[in-house]
């Protein structure tokens, strides 16, 4: 092809989506839709947004939404979840900015905020327009598109949030209800009802609302996604409807793992399958059981477990719902739909097949991209190195392998875990390590109520 010729098509693609975009905007603009945000997340799940005036974005004579935001490079793997200042060992300055590159997959308006739409961005070099290896939305499809170009995997993954009703002005419980109880939902049904209306104008499809094992706790269950980058982009929209919708009603939404010693606390638990990336088949059930890929898959986590937790328990917080009678699990191992093993084993209530695990030590102070990103990869590894799965807890007379006790204890063993190192990037992976571990060291001096105080002020 002639270089005229490239000239043109070029020029034509241009003109396309400049037109394209044009329509958008004054679709919005029609809709009464002033405000278009840009959204990343940071590596301690921090949302980052810029705003730009629809009108401002309309006026240019170049229509695009490509480069309208940058954000400084250090907050995405240099300053803590709880400031902003820059910390000692994250590797980062204050130098460089990263661009937001809008993914328009993720196009949404607020129902809570109608004056406002949103985009999901992705990270670039301003310089080179290359992916940023700070961008934990892009680890994570690249996790996902290697699964599938290499070894022709492709996965499922759900999730299940938990999170307490408090009233905003005194801070108490709204109710006292307890697992799977009706009070919560009787008394709380105006908040349920807006709660699912503004999810579903969200395109982020619901499974099941139920409550859960404390006062004024609901757990509401997002449906399957075969893409987890998109389920991961759901979990972070649904967090801020949660809280948004709680706010109108006089509520916050308190997401603390850990809010009191003598309750269960809110986790956010993952459910994961494996298919055949070409064809769809699952993978991870044969009759009778697991398949061998399955097995494989749920040892390789298995296999990286302490690691893992770096990623997603990474707080003191998340560690004070560790243990047994937790419902978390405190030990290395898998067992069949039992609700106190770390990796749990699900039978489908209509085949009865063992259709998927759900990943228990996981919670909503995460980086869901990140702890996906780690989850999936040695679940991988299981499967492109045939692990043979360990029989299940209780099964054999060796003592099963502890958790680690500490957030201390479980970033040390990612520090020390090759591929989950080598999955997230050595760059960002030693931004994290050194956030995480100051912010542990801080925390470590608070006191539980404290912890829960700092909780509710960002609710």
């Amino acid at each position: 092809m002639c270089t005229s010729t490239k000239t043109m098509i070029t020029s034509q693609s241009s003109a396309q989506e400049s037109a394209a975009t044009t329509a958008l905007l004054r679709s919005l603009q029609f809709s009464g839709v002033q405000f278009l945000r840009f959204v990343t997340v940071d590596a301690c799940n921090n949302i980052r947004s810029k705003v730009k005036p629809v009108k401002y974005l309309l006026n240019q004579e170049a229509k695009s939404l490509d480069k309208q935001v940058s954000i400084a490079a250090v907050c995405f793997a240099g300053l803590p979840h709880h400031a902003d200042y820059m910390v000692d060992g994250s590797g980062m300055d204050a130098r460089n900015v990263l661009s937001v590159q809008p993914d328009l997959g993720t196009f949404r308006v607020l129902p809570y905020a109608p004056k406002s739409a949103i985009v999901m961005g992705n990270l670039m070099d301003q310089y080179t327009d290359e992916p940023s290896p700070f961008c934990t939305r892009t680890v994570l499809r690249k996790v996902v598109e290697q699964a599938a170009q290499q070894h022709n995997i492709a996965f499922s993954v759900g999730v299940e949030l938990e999170f307490c009703l408090v009233h905003a002005e005194t801070g108490n419980f709204v109710d006292q209800s307890v697992y799977g109880n009706t009070t919560t939902l009787n008394q709380q049904e105006d908040y349920i009802s807006e709660l699912y209306e503004q999810l579903e104008q969200q395109y982020i499809p619901v499974e099941l609302i139920h409550s859960e094992s404390g006062p004024g706790q609901l757990e509401v269950v997002l449906q399957y996604c075969n893409d987890p980058v998109e389920l991961a982009d759901r979990v972070l929209l649904a967090q801020e409807t949660i809280r948004a919708v709680a706010r109108k009603y006089g509520f916050k939404a308190l997401f603390a793992p850990k809010y009191d010693m003598m309750k269960a606390g809110n986790g956010m638990h993952v459910h994961m399958s494996i298919r055949n990336a070409t064809t769809g088949k699952p993978l991870f059930t044969t009759r009778g059981g697991m398949s061998a890929q399955g097995g494989a898959f749920v040892e390789g986590i298995l296999r990286h477990l302490p690691a893992l937790m770096g990623l997603s328990l990474p707080t003191v917080n998340s560690f004070r719902r560790v243990g047994k009678g937790c419902w978390t699990g405190s030990s290395v191992g898998w067992a069949l739909e039992d609700k106190e093993s770390s990796l749990r084993v699900c039978s489908n209530l209509t085949t009865k097949e063992w259709d998927h695990v759900e990943y228990k030590l996981c919670d909503s102070t995460c980086n869901l991209y990140l702890a996906l990103s780690g989850l999936l990869s040695a679940g991988l590894e299981g499967i492109a190195q045939e692990m043979e799965l360990r029989p299940a807890l209780g099964a054999s007379s060796d003592e099963d392998a502890p958790l680690p006790q500490t957030v201390q204890g479980a970033l040390e063993a990612l520090k020390q875990d090759e591929l989950l190192i080598d999955v997230i990037g050595e760059r960002l992976g030693r931004g994290y390590l050194a956030l995480r571990r100051e912010e542990a060291g801080r925390s470590s001096q608070l006191s539980l109520e404290e912890e829960v105080s700092e909780f509710l002020q960002r609710a």
